[in-house]
């Protein structure tokens, strides 16, 4: 039987990362231009993008079943063509009706992907000894960075469309000949012969580890409101015009790289709970002091504004970083349960968490201003440290 050598497997995964990120992405820094096909407000715009939760709870609630006993393969290969089908659809609609059942699939099959390719990780680790879910994370963030800089560049060059539409068909043809090439390797069903779930067990064995699902949210409840509403935010509160409105996202992500690729040089001088307490602080503090300095002090000078929010917006990538990849990692460490079905628990817990504060801040936002309903995930991002104390198991 042909087998993949743990370099091949690894770069496999990178690339299974990379595009993942680089197709799911893809459209966010485009939002505007969803909004207004759409024809909504803020607050409706933001309560439909939510929507996409329903999806990914159904899927985080079976798919790490699903993946326990019929392996990851299959799981990918119907993960993939989803993600692609249902993006195309999200891009192209103008009625909210058909966006809304989409956007439930598109969820669905975000999580599915997502645990699938994450059970590979964790697998990996424990078969290599290597810790590579930061790295991995970096790497899924390396693609949103590059597809945030195509789709700034298309504005107003490339129809959404057709920009959507060709890079979703490449990147399924891709992914369609790695998950091949990985089969090898890839999870087969029934991995864990201790543990045998049934259908049942999907309630009845969930399991809800407080420290870490409240500090996960907390953790990276700004990196999803920014993809949501960064572009909206800096065209709409600050005034910049089509394609340079998503740089502050951009900065955003490219020091998120940077410190899920850099993290593990400061591991063996300081523990990740102290780590982690003092990066969620200057993430917090940082964009909190960046939307406040935009709206008062320099509400009359664009520029500055502009330039403030770009080093709020850094700043709060490279704090917020690894702290999500590290609360998984945390979660994985602390169950029982085999690592495809514990990233489906603690994915539930978030998803619904994350649905909730998602309705918040679109319509705070709707009510106030853009700029109050960003401030609720940077004081979220200052409570981190009250669950750091899961970290110690990492």
């Amino acid at each position: 039987m042909r087998t993949v050598t743990p370099k091949k497997e690894l770069n496999y995964l990178r690339i299974l990362f990379f595009t993942f990120g680089l197709g799911i992405m893809s459209w966010i820094p485009r939002f505007p231009e969803v909004k207004e096909a759409l024809k909504l407000t803020n607050g409706g715009f933001g309560s439909l993008i939510s929507t996409g939760a329903l999806g990914s709870l159904i899927s985080l609630l079976t798919v790490g079943y699903v993946v326990h006993k019929i392996g990851v393969k299959r799981v990918l290969y119907v993960a993939s063509f989803f993600l692609m089908a249902t993006l195309i659809i999200l891009t192209t609609v103008d009625s909210s009706l058909i966006f809304f059942f989409a956007n439930i699939a598109f969820g669905a099959a975000i999580s599915a992907f997502h645990i699938s390719i994450n059970a590979q990780g964790f697998n990996y680790q424990d078969r290599t000894g290597k810790f590579i879910i930061t790295q991995m994370s970096g790497v899924w963030g390396a693609g949103a960075l590059l597809t945030a800089l195509i789709s700034g560049f298309l504005v107003d060059r490339v129809s959404l469309h057709l920009h959507v539409g060709v890079l979703t068909v490449v990147i399924f043809l891709i992914q369609t000949v790695v998950i091949k090439s990985l089969a090898p390797e890839l999870l087969k069903a029934n991995q864990d012969i201790d543990v045998d779930y049934k259908i049942k067990e999907l309630f009845s064995g969930f399991s809800f580890d407080r420290m870490v699902s409240f500090g996960l949210i907390c953790a990276i409840f700004l990196e999803f409101a920014l993809g949501d509403w960064a572009a909206i935010y800096t065209k709409e509160e600050i005034g910049i015009k089509s394609g340079f409105n998503t740089l502050p996202y951009i900065l955003f992500t490219v020091w998120m790289i940077f410190g899920r690729f850099t993290v593990h040089y400061l591991v063996p001088r300081f523990s990740l709970e102290r780590l982690a307490v003092h990066a969620s602080l200057l993430a917090g503090s940082s964009f909190l002091g960046s939307v406040f300095l935009a709206r008062s002090v320099f509400a009359n000078n664009q520029d500055m504004a502009f330039l403030v929010i770009c080093i709020g917006f850094s700043l709060a990538g490279l704090g917020s970083s690894f702290l999500g990849p590290t609360f998984m990692a945390a979660a994985n460490t602390r169950s029982k349960h085999p690592a495809s079905v514990v990233i489906g628990h603690i994915g539930v817990a978030n998803i619904v968490l994350a649905f909730i504060l998602k309705w918040i801040v679109a319509w705070t936002a709707q009510a106030t201003s853009l700029t109050i309903g960003l401030i609720i995930p940077a004081v979220l991002l200052l409570t981190v440290p009250f669950f750091a104390k899961a970290l110690k198991s990492v």
